[in-house]
């Protein structure tokens, strides 16, 4: 297959690295506050419940405000909108790690406290969701329809590798001080801008477009299946990831310690898989969205069910490996399937949506996860594993229905 001319010449492979580069940053820095914002919470006198609750609002600001973000880049380029989203984040994670260290210092506390790192949050999420939305849209007009999977399986890597790399970097830096990653995470974003700014030039497509302001419905028949798909895949995850500590700790009856380790194995090893599956399955095997949804949600569904079946800490991180893997599968194919449902001048409207997904499933997962572990802690593993069969029927007439309108 021949190579989409927009990927031609070494400067334009060179600024989709750059862009790669940008999801990369901020995936690094995501993982890292999530990674320290439990000692962190705990440091300053925060509960369980609060920290939550952090999590909880920036997820919803995120999931509100990529649409927007993703119609604006139609409307102003890819580029503007991608650099207010990595200056927004650089500034937004400085203003957290201070907020946090006027905390440890005791020059901050009580409800101000709180309110002031809620407000940093909300606000680092706010203007990061910028930075996705424009990447995905940016992706979306430097491909062919052709290779697409593949340029968004590269974008869900890269975003993967962030996951992986952050927690591995906070504990090299954690040894200076709790806030030290952060600081590196804000360094980091802040190359990514620099080098945005300097050599990433605007795709063709997308000025031929900048006037127009669309403002897509969420339940247009072309790409509401992947959103669905989107949203109901992390939501199930969001309530294992957010109940998996509890769960292991629970069931092995571990200390603090020892279930943080078991944890960063078991978040390691499936991003890895992930990563795997987003770097080979969808880049190289050449799979349509479709196919790599109704092949990724029957791993997911045998992933959260293995999960209750687990009889050690080693078949533990395997079975989270599954997970990751039919999650690396799922989320470029849903990615890819809205992207190329609609036109050109829609990509950035559409890669809002898309980027609001997972932070839109983890805005409800936590809580009902939560809710229903305190129940039976079983509940939210059956539930997610209950989830994928209705959702993989969907998907697979969807599918159908997709292929007879070509015939």
């Amino acid at each position: 297959m021949a190579e989409s001319p927009l990927l031609a010449s070494p400067a334009s492979k060179l600024a989709n690295r750059l862009v790669l580069f940008s999801v990369l940053a901020t995936g690094i820095g995501q993982s890292m506050t999530f990674t320290l914002l439990a000692p962190l919470g705990r440091e300053v006198g925060f509960g369980e419940v609060q920290i939550g609750l952090i999590i909880t609002c920036s997820s919803l600001a995120f999931t509100l405000t990529s649409p927007v973000w993703g119609r604006t880049s139609d409307r102003w380029g890819r580029k503007p909108v991608l650099l207010l989203g990595l200056s927004g984040y650089t500034f937004g994670c400085l203003f957290f790690a201070t907020v946090l260290f006027y905390g440890l210092k005791g020059l901050l506390s009580g409800m101000t406290l709180y309110l002031l790192v809620i407000s940093s949050r909300v606000l680092m999420a706010t203007l990061m969701s910028a930075a996705p939305s424009a990447a995905s849209a940016y992706i979306a007009d430097t491909t062919s329809a052709a290779q697409r999977v593949a340029g968004m399986g590269r974008l869900g890597a890269a975003r993967t590798l962030g996951a992986i790399l952050g927690p591995a970097l906070c504990g090299l830096f954690a040894i200076i001080g709790l806030l030290a990653p952060l600081y590196l995470a804000a360094g980091i974003t802040l190359f990514s801008t620099l080098l945005i700014s300097v050599v990433l030039r605007e795709p063709p497509r997308t000025t031929l477009h900048h006037t127009i302001n669309l403002k897509l419905k969420v339940f247009d028949k072309r790409y509401f299946p992947y959103i669905l798909v989107g949203f109901l895949t992390f939501f199930a995850f969001s309530m294992t990831t957010q109940t998996i500590g509890f769960y292991i700790q629970d069931l092995f009856v571990l200390d603090g310690q020892a279930t943080a380790q078991t944890i960063g194995m078991g978040m390691m090893t499936a991003a890895a898989m992930s990563f795997f599956a987003q770097t080979f399955v969808a880049g190289r095997a050449k799979m349509n969205p479709i196919r790599l949804m109704v092949l990724g949600l029957p791993v997911l569904m045998a992933g959260f069910g293995l999960l209750l079946t687990a009889d050690s800490i080693v078949t533990m991180v395997i079975f989270l490996g599954i997970l990751g893997l039919g999650i690396g599968m799922v989320s470029p194919g849903f990615t890819a399937g809205a992207s190329l449902a609609v036109g050109p001048e829609e990509q950035g409207a559409v890669g809002g949506m898309v980027a609001a997904c997972p932070s839109a499933g983890f805005v409800l997962g936590p809580i009902v996860g939560t809710s229903l572990y305190q129940v039976d802690h079983a509940l939210p593993y059956l539930l997610a594993c209950l989830l994928m069969v209705p959702l993989t029927l969907y998907v697979w007439r969807f599918g159908r229905s997709e292929r007879r309108k070509l015939l």
